[in-house]
């Protein structure tokens, strides 16, 4: 089905089309970009099976993709923009669709759903670690570099050592791993759009890891924007949404936020190093996020 590009984004890292069709419907197209260590994650039939099946209750899906071209993946979704897209062309949770409330709901129905993925046994084919894993770990071990840039420049010497033995952590199988989103960021999670509920785009990363990992992803993301566009909104509207997903998370809540700030902590450290290594004109913003990965080290090793 033909229709017309709506939106259109790159990085070295992964780069997004988005079209708007005839029916009102939007086909998202995503494939790794030029710069990209690995590809997407293989994404059996069995293993889609399992997760368009997990439903913890009405709100919010996992949506796989099919595949396409190049190692590309599209995704028949509700609308043209993420909820990341929202928060920084309006300045703030209440440029979502629906508002603070909206995005409230959202984030506690994607806890729930991170639950339910967590909670599913394990199948072979998801038995790898996380790409993102495994890239910031090349990053803090020195193997590689970003943009020129080592864990040390960014991050500073006293962060790399904690944030090591934690991504190292998460690499190594683990009777506490659980089936993982892998990357459950808020630029893959669209709202709710009329009566099509908010979606979470997933399969490109589908691993094992502790349930920290992906609970840390969506956290740190918030921590992020909360920084940056803090002036946009009260402190307590940020930290009601992250009391949002970790009550729909469920469980030890106490625990969870506990557990989540290693997560955290890795998710800005890598968000640090794919900015440099995939938005080279962006040091600046890198430098930002080695800032807060290093602060939020400090705060989870305490």
């Amino acid at each position: 089905m033909s229709g017309v590009v709506v939106d259109a984004f790159a990085t070295g890292l992964l780069s997004t089309t988005v079209t708007a069709l005839p029916d009102g419907g939007h086909r998202w197209l995503r494939r790794p970009g030029a710069g990209a260590p690995e590809a997407f994650a293989p994404l059996t039939a069995g293993l889609r099976e399992l997760v368009e099946q997990i439903s913890p209750g009405p709100g919010a899906r996992l949506l796989t993709g099919d595949p396409a071209p190049d190692g590309a993946r599209t995704y028949a979704a509700p609308g043209p923009y993420s909820v990341a897209h929202w928060l920084i062309a309006g300045g703030g949770p209440h440029a979502v669709p629906g508002g603070r409330s909206a995005l409230t709901g959202t984030l506690r129905e994607v806890g729930a759903l991170l639950a339910a993925l967590h909670g599913r046994p394990v199948p072979e084919e998801a038995r790898r670690p996380a790409r993102a894993a495994v890239r910031l770990h090349a990053w803090l071990s020195g193997r590689t570099t970003a943009g020129g840039a080592t864990a040390a420049d960014l991050l500073g010497g006293a962060a790399v050592a904690p944030l090591l033995a934690w991504v190292t952590q998460a690499l190594a199988p683990a009777d506490g791993h659980v089936l993982s989103h892998g990357a459950p960021g808020l630029g893959s999670l669209l709202p709710a759009a009329g009566a099509a509920p908010a979606v979470l785009l997933t399969g490109e990363d589908l691993c094992t890891a502790p349930p920290h990992f992906d609970l840390g992803w969506l956290a740190g993301e918030l921590l992020e924007f909360r920084w940056l566009l803090g002036a946009a909104a009260d402190p307590q509207v940020w930290q009601q949404l992250l009391d949002a997903l970790f009550d729909g998370y469920g469980g030890d809540a106490a625990a969870a936020r506990e557990g989540h700030l290693h997560g955290t902590a890795l998710r800005v450290a890598l968000h640090a190093h794919d900015t440099a290594a995939y938005l080279p004109a962006s040091t600046g913003h890198a430098r930002l996020y080695g800032l807060l990965a290093t602060t939020l080290t400090k705060e989870a090793a305490a």
